[in-house]
């Protein structure tokens, strides 16, 4: 029996792992990626009609979208992404391009239906077909074919009489559709198309000549435009920066937590595995945000094997034996996991319902990385945990982190609390961290109310440019080019490494009919070489203030629905708590970015909704103790309630460092070593790990504790006593 476990822990673990390696480099190879990791640009259009008067028909955007996307494979560009979205608008993805200003100029252009005779002469244009007139109909034999229907009978007559028994094609830009026959001199100012057509070719004719004849202008409210160069410095940083926290958190948990860390490392590689797997399955686009999310994702998902591994010792140090603490660790851990996961999968699927692009790519990371931690790091590492033990290989209680010497007999434990931890009396300076708290909302709250916050272009419109030009650039040399072209930004900043990195950012949208963008690129060229490489964010007035609603809207739902999942899954009491304490690490985090001027733009509110999802994951594992003590707990006095909360926080104590500390390093070592893109979005990561871990003690479980005095029935007794 015991070599049959061996056996079976062995090629479970080897196979997985086989698999993991062999596998990798084809997956890596096929996963789309995002504009700002390969260079290219993200455009939203918002469409009007040319003529006077005429409106938005869903066909006609629809036919215009997919014009878009013929137009920029006409440029030789690979699977570009050409969607509709809302009445108006349509966002295009286009990557690889080697003369972006040349295929955006074509790609906003009107699209041009024309119908030109045998000889190429443009007989009949878009604009002289009815608008919305183009149908599809059946004729006599049941064949498709299309009515259409002319402004001015007279010249449809003149035109089909001259070219009688001759083709007159029907053109969309320089892309021949058809190129039926005129058979009749047409002179009631209508006429059918007939041809070999299936019913879908057919309705697809009739949109097409329907968009021609109201032909929409395409302007540009949103732009994103990243350099191939800087993408790919971009990725080569982030990727280090995954590497380093990776290698960092596999070490940590094989150092602290021995058998079981060796278990999470080999569950944490195949859940890194099984992530890009979903990534390449679903054919998703991995962004910068994105890559920052999966190295997050991983400081998360070591959570679940934290949690369990903590809930086994608790469990070896009752006397229970290895397996039977096994059974009941991963029994009593898996609710607070799960608690924990879905309030992190609400605040992202949050995030990417408002967000856009890349931060939908971030989003996306988020949800299906908890959703899968679930299946790698729970039910598979309990699975290979349980083989493991089988082997009764390595069995001593020092391989899982017990001292024989902590272990009590199984009978000896009595209530809730646990002569191995010491208790710490947490809630005796409450008052002192509230202050501390209060203070530092009150100071935030006079910055943002005299200086407010320093918004990117995201939110107050406007264009953007990081330029990464190859040499070592003085701000005085900059500041030159930038007068020379005429176009002053509102503020310049150079810095990155070797003083490589020139940031502009102007509070107009620069003109891209002008061509400004363009010129500015080319003085820079100029100077320093074809090394220069520019990312260009621009956005319109009216996307500005709509992004902005998204975000307050955004927050506002994040908060809603993890009230209500707490309130379910708990009390009230605990979800009150809980958002107070959500709300005082974003608005700390606000305050710091108000203080000292950093920008705000979307990948901040990325990072807001991720801190919320993470403050709560953490404060929930603190509640679900609170929860589980009160079962055996005798409450008749505030002492004991007071008792009772520092019992709890001291229990998890252990597991709020540890995984604070991986998650935190991870968020650190992005803000690093990653991409600079991506800096300010890892700092507001940072700071809100570091003061989720704090709140979750000192501001929600001082807050519930509070909040539930009142159901003792009766006052507050004297504060207890230290307790050591």
């Amino acid at each position: 029996m015991r070599g049959s476990r061996i056996a079976g822990f062995l090629l479970t673990a080897l196979i997985s792992l086989a698999v993991v390696f062999t596998t990798s480099p084809t997956i890596l190879n096929g996963i789309k990626l995002g504009l700002d990791l390969k260079g290219g640009f993200e455009i939203l259009y918002e469409a009007q009609p040319i003529e006077e008067g005429g409106t938005v028909t869903k066909e006609a955007l629809q036919q215009t979208a997919k014009s878009l996307a013929k137009r920029a494979d006409s440029f030789g560009v690979t699977e570009p992404e050409v969607t509709t979205e809302g009445t108006n608008r349509i966002r295009a993805r286009i990557a690889g391009v080697q003369d972006e200003e040349t295929v955006r100029e074509m790609m906003k252009k009107p699209a041009e239906l024309t119908f030109r005779g045998p000889d190429g002469k443009k007989e009949l244009l878009g604009s002289d077909f009815v608008e919305g007139a183009a149908e599809v109909a059946l004729d006599d034999m049941n064949q498709p074919m299309i009515l259409i229907e002319v402004k001015d009978k007279d010249k449809l007559r003149e035109v089909s009489q001259r070219l009688l028994g001759q083709e007159l094609s029907i053109y969309l830009d320089d892309r021949m559709l058809s190129n039926p026959v005129v058979q009749d001199i047409l002179s009631a100012g209508s006429a059918t198309i007939s041809g070999n057509y299936t019913m879908t070719e057919a309705k697809e004719l009739a949109d097409i000549i329907n968009m021609g004849a109201l032909p929409l202008k395409l302007t540009e409210k949103y732009t994103q435009s990243v350099g191939a160069s800087l993408g790919q410095q971009s990725l080569e940083q982030t990727l280090l920066a995954g590497v380093i926290a990776t290698v960092f958190i596999l070490l940590f948990m094989l150092f602290v937590y021995r058998v079981p860390g060796f278990i999470a490392c080999i569950t944490l590689i195949i859940y890194n595995w099984g992530l890009l797997v979903l990534y390449y399955w679903m054919q998703a686009t991995l962004t910068l945000p994105g890559i920052a999310a999966f190295v997050l994702g991983i400081g998360m998902a070591v959570d679940a094997n934290i949690i369990t591994a903590e809930r086994i010792r608790e469990e070896m140090r009752t006397g229970k034996s290895l397996l039977s603490a096994m059974k009941a660790g991963s029994k009593s851990s898996f609710r607070t996991i799960l608690d924990a996961n879905v309030t992190t999968i609400v605040a992202a699927g949050v995030l990417y319902f408002v967000g856009t692009g890349a931060i939908q790519g971030f989003a996306l990371t988020l949800i299906l990385s908890n959703i899968l931690s679930m299946a790698t790091n729970v039910y598979l590492s309990r699975f290979l945990l349980k083989l493991f033990i089988g082997t009764g290989w390595l069995s001593k209680s020092k391989y899982y982190g017990v001292k024989p010497s902590d272990i009590q007999k199984l009978s000896a434990k009595s209530g809730y609390e646990d002569g191995y931890y010491r208790i710490f009396n947490f809630t005796k300076l409450r008052n002192v961290f509230f202050a501390i708290s209060g203070g530092i909302t009150v100071l935030g709250l006079v910055f943002l109310l005299v200086f407010n916050l320093n918004y990117g272009v995201d939110f107050k419109a406007g264009t953007s440019l990081d330029m990464v030009v190859g040499k070592s650039v003085t701000k005085a040399d900059a500041e030159a080019l930038f007068e020379q072209a005429g176009i002053m930004p509102e503020t310049l900043t150079v810095g990155g490494e070797g003083s490589e990195r020139v940031t502009a950012r102007f509070d107009r949208v620069l003109d891209s009919d002008k061509g400004e963008v363009k010129a500015i690129k080319a003085l820079f060229v100029e100077k320093y070489g074809d090394g220069v490489s520019i990312e260009e964010n621009t956005v319109d007035p009216g996307i500005a203030r709509e992004l902005a609603v998204k975000a307050i809207y955004a927050i506002l739902f994040a908060s809603i629905g993890i009230i209500i999942l707490v309130s379910i899954r708990f009390e009230w009491r605990f979800a009150v708590a809980g958002i107070v304490a959500l709300f005082h690490d974003v608005f700390v985090v606000v305050s710091i970015f108000s203080i000292f001027r950093l920008e705000v733009n979307l990948t901040f509110i990325a990072a807001i909704l991720t801190i919320i999802g993470y403050s709560i994951n953490d404060t929930i594992v603190i509640f679900d103790r609170i929860r589980e003590n009160l079962r055996f707990a005798k409450i008749r006095t505030f002492d004991d309630l007071a008792r009772l909360v520092n019992v709890s926080i001291s229990q998890t104590l252990t597991r709020s460092i540890n995984t604070g500390l991986t998650v935190l390093v991870a968020s650190f070592i992005l803000m690093l070593f990653g991409s600079k893109s991506i800096a300010l979005f890892s700092m507001a990561m940072t700071l809100g790990l570091a003061v989720g871990m704090y709140s979750s003690i000192y501001i929600a479980a001082q807050v519930w504790l509070l909040l539930k005095k009142n159901s003792i029935g009766r006052k507050p007794a004297e504060e207890s006593k230290p307790q050591e």
